[in-house]
């Protein structure tokens, strides 16, 4: 059987310079990522910027190639796609289903018996699987194949208000 591994510390004295050690490195790391993130959000608006201008333009040219192509439809009788040099044009049967009302919708599909139609998603609640664990037995949950865990993990917290007012 392996050998737990021991602590390199020796006494709550360590642990408490360790402690301090720790907050100070995650300060230095949570500075260093808030500098990246500003750093990042600059370059993603200037970015934006000039994307949103070109956007526009690309907006502005496939309205007058859409528009183009519906004056000029009746070139698409025979065939629904016009290639040409630097790309192609095409006409596309989309279909889409419109909803005024969905609450009412699926009130009257399951009135019709449609319940096909309506997506539902099923998952588990594991906050009501421990509720029900602590007040019910455990072993009917084992019956489903859940199984409720408990650790006990050592929480290790730097006192970040004291190390600010250190430095």
């Amino acid at each position: 059987m392996a050998k737990k591994a021991e602590s390199i510390y020796t006494s709550w004295d360590e642990v408490n310079t360790a402690l301090k050690e720790l907050g100070e490195l995650q300060i230095k790391k949570q500075k260093l990522e808030g500098e990246q993130t500003l750093k990042i959000n600059e370059i993603k608006a200037r970015t934006a910027e000039k994307a949103g201008f070109l956007q526009g333009q690309i907006k502005a040219i496939e309205k007058n190639i859409e528009r183009f192509a519906i004056q000029n439809k009746s070139e698409f009788l025979k065939t629904r796609n016009k290639k040409l040099t630097f790309g192609s044009v095409s006409f596309r049967l989309v279909k889409s289903v419109v909803c005024s009302c969905k609450d009412e919708a699926i009130k009257v599909l399951k009135a019709l018996n449609l319940d096909f139609c309506i997506r539902s998603k099923e998952e588990l609640d594991k906050d009501e699987c421990l509720k029900f664990a602590e007040n019910d037995d455990k072993k009917i949950l084992l019956k489903a194949g859940i199984e409720i865990k408990a650790d006990d993990k050592v929480k290790i917290e730097p006192d970040y208000v004291r190390l600010a007012a250190e430095q």
